[in-house]
C-alpha cells in the first residue's frame, strides 16, 4: 500500500495530483465562501463596492504569486545546478526585495485612496466614498504579508514541497468563512476583508513552519540582485503578470456600462469559469514549470516539447466536457450554488449569460496558461510581454466595442476574444522557438474527446427532454458515462491517468 501511494505521488503527474488535492480542498472551501457571500450580500451595491474596493489589492496580490513562481523558480533551480549557496543567496535576496517593494507600494496606494476610488466611482454620496475607501485601505494590509507569501511558496515549489505551499492556501478560505459568518452583519463586507488579512497571516505562518527544515539546512542571509538578465526577467515576467490581472480593472473601468448588479455577476461567473482552470491547470503548471525548466537547462526540448503535448492532450480530455456544461448547465448550476438570501432568480440569470461567454475561451485560456510556463522556460518573457501588450490592447478595444450594446455580457465576450489570441500567440512562439509540431495523436486525441463529449450531450439532452429533468443530468452524465466510454474505446491519455492509481490495464 505504502509503495503504491509513494508511486502515485511521485513524479510530475503525482506532483499534479498533490496540487490537484490541495485546490480541490482549496476550492470546496472558497465555493462555501462564495456561497456565504452570495446569501449574506447577494449582487447588491455593498458588495459591488467591496469588489471595487479589493481590485487593485486583489490583483497586486494574484500577480506577486504568480510572479515569485514564473521569476524565481527557473532562476533558483539553474543557480542550484551551479552552486547551492547562490540559491539560498537568490532566495533570501528576493524575500527581502518583494517584501520592501510590496510595502513601499502599499504605503504609496494608501496616500493615493481618494484618486484611485474615484477612478471607478463617480457621483458617490460622502457616506458611500467613505465606505469604499476604508475598505481599500485595510485591504492594503494583505499587500506585504502577500509578498512574503509569495516567495516563500515559490521556493517551496522550487524544492517540490508542493502539499506545504498548496494546502497552506486554505488557511485564506476558512479565516474569511469564520469572520463573515460570525461578524459579518456586524461588519459588513468588512469582514471579508478583515478574513483576508487574518487567513494570509496564518498561511505565513503555515509556510515558514513547513520550510522550517530546509531553512534551517541551508537559509543564508544575503542580500543582493547579480547579473542583468535577473532585473531583465523579472521586470519582464512582472509586467505579463500584471497585464492577465488588469483584465479585471478594464472590467470595472467598464463599471457604468452595466446592469445593476452585473460586476457582482461578472465575479460570481468567474468564480466558475475558474474552477476547472486553477485546479486542474494550476496544477499541471505548478507541476511542470520545475520540469520544463530543468529539461530546457538540459538542452532536452523535445523532452519538454512531450511533455506540453501531453498537457494539452490532458487540457482536452477535461475541459472540452467543462466548456459543453458550462454552455448547457450553468443557469442549474449557478442556481444550485448561489441561489439563497439575496442571490435571487434574476440574479441566477445575469450570471449565468456572463458564464455562457467566458465558456468560449474555457479551452483556449487553460493552455495559455501552461504555454506560459513553457515559454518562461525557453526564455521568452520579453515575447510574452509582446503577447500581454496585445492582450490588453484587445480586452480594452473588444471591451469598448461590446459593453455598450451587450453590458456585462460584452465585458465576458471580450475577456474570451482576447484570451483565445493570447493562446494562439503563445503557441506559435513556442511553434517557432522549440520546435513544436502539432502531432496526428494530438489531433486524433482532440476529434475523439470533442465526439464524445457529444455523445454525453445528445444522451443527456434526450433524458432531459423526454423525463423533464434539471439540466444537472449533463454534468452527472459527463462523471458517470464519460469515464465508461474512454474505457471502452481505450483512450490513451485516460489510461495513462487511471494506471497511475489502478496500474497498467
Amino acid at each position: 500500500m505504502n509503495t503504491r501511494l509513494k508511486k502515485i505521488f511521485t513524479g510530475v503527474s503525482g506532483a499534479a495530483l498533490i496540487v490537484v488535492l490541495a485546490q480541490l480542498l482549496s476550492k470546496g472551501t472558497g465555493f462555501f465562501r462564495e456561497a456565504l457571500f452570495a446569501g449574506e450580500f447577494g449582487v447588491g451595491k455593498d458588495f459591488e463596492f467591496y469588489l471595487i474596493a479589493y481590485t487593485i489589492p486583489g490583483i497586486i496580490n494574484s500577480v506577486l504569486f504568480y510572479q515569485a513562481q514564473n521569476y524565481f523558480i527557473p532562476i533558483y533551480n539553474e543557480l542550484k545546478q551551479k552552486k547551492s549557496e547562490e540559491a539560498s543567496s537568490f532566495l533570501t535576496s528576493s524575500f527581502f526585495f518583494f517584501t520592501i517593494f510590496v510595502t513601499i507600494l502599499a504605503a504609496a496606494l494608501y496616500f493615493l485612496t481618494k484618486p484611485i476610488v474615484g477612478l471607478f466611482l463617480s457621483n458617490l454620496s460622502f457616506a458611500d466614498f467613505a465606505k469604499v475607501s476604508i475598505l481599500f485601505q485595510f485591504a492594503l494590509i494583505t499587500l506585504p504579508l502577500s509578498g512574503m507569501i509569495s516567495v516563500l511558496s515559490a521556493w517551496l515549489v522550487a524544492e517540490l514541497k508542493f502539499t506545504v505551499t498548496y494546502f497552506s492556501q486554505i488557511w485564506t478560505n476558512i479565516s474569511i468563512i469564520a469572520v463573515v459568518f460570525f461578524f459579518g452583519e456586524q461588519l459588513g463586507t468588512m469582514a471579508i476583508v478583515v478574513g483576508f488579512v487574518a487567513g494570509n497571516f496564518l498561511q505565513l505562518l503555515n509556510l515558514f513552519w513547513g520550510g522550517k527544515p530546509l531553512l534551517n539546512s541551508g537559509f543564508r542571509l544575503k542580500f543582493a540582485f547579480t547579473g542583468k538578465m535577473v532585473w531583465f526577467v523579472f521586470l519582464n515576467t512582472l509586467f505579463v503578470e500584471i497585464a492577465g490581472q488588469l483584465f479585471i480593472f478594464i472590467d470595472r473601468l467598464f463599471y457604468s456600462n452595466t446592469d445593476p448588479g452585473g460586476i457582482a455577476a461578472l465575479n460570481y461567473s468567474t468564480i466558475i469559469y475558474l474552477l476547472p482552470l486553477s485546479t486542474f491547470t494550476a496544477a499541471l503548471g505548478s507541476a511542470l514549470l520545475p520540469d520544463f525548466s530543468e529539461n530546457v537547462a538540459k538542452g532536452d526540448v523535445r523532452e519538454a516539447n512531450a511533455k506540453f503535448t501531453k498537457a494539452i492532450e490532458v487540457i482536452f480530455l477535461l475541459f472540452i466536457p467543462a466548456t459543453v456544461v458550462f454552455i448547457f448547465s450553468g443557469q442549474d448550476i449557478i442556481s444550485l450554488i448561489f441561489q439563497r438570501g439575496k442571490f435571487d432568480v434574476n440574479s441566477t440569470i445575469m450570471t449565468a449569460e456572463t458564464l455562457l461567454f467566458y465558456s468560449l475561451s474555457l479551452i483556449f485560456y487553460a493552455i495559455f496558461a501552461i504555454g506560459i510556463k513553457y515559454a518562461y522556460s525557453l526564455k521568452g518573457s520579453g515575447v510574452l510581454v509582446i503577447i500581454s501588450i496585445v492582450g490588453l490592447i484587445a480586452k480594452y478595444l473588444f471591451s469598448f466595442l461590446l459593453s455598450h450594446e451587450m453590458k456585462q455580457n460584452g465585458l465576458a465576450l471580450a475577456t474570451s476574444l482576447t484570451y483565445i489570441t493570447q493562446s494562439l500567440l503563445c503557441v506559435f512562439y513556442i511553434y517557432k522557438s522549440a520546435n513544436f509540431r502539432v502531432n496526428k495523436d494530438l489531433a486524433k486525441n482532440f476529434t475523439l474527446v470533442s465526439l464524445w463529449s457529444g455523445v454525453v450531450l445528445g444522451v443527456s439532452l434526450f433524458l432531459i427532454s423526454q423525463f423533464k429533468l434539471t439540466s444537472l443530468v449533463l454534468p452527472f452524465g459527463f462523471i458517470l458515462l464519460y469515464p465508461i466510454i474512454l474505457h471502452l474505446t481505450k483512450n490513451r491519455v485516460y489510461g495513462e491517468i487511471t494506471s497511475k492509481f489502478i496500474g497498467p490495464r
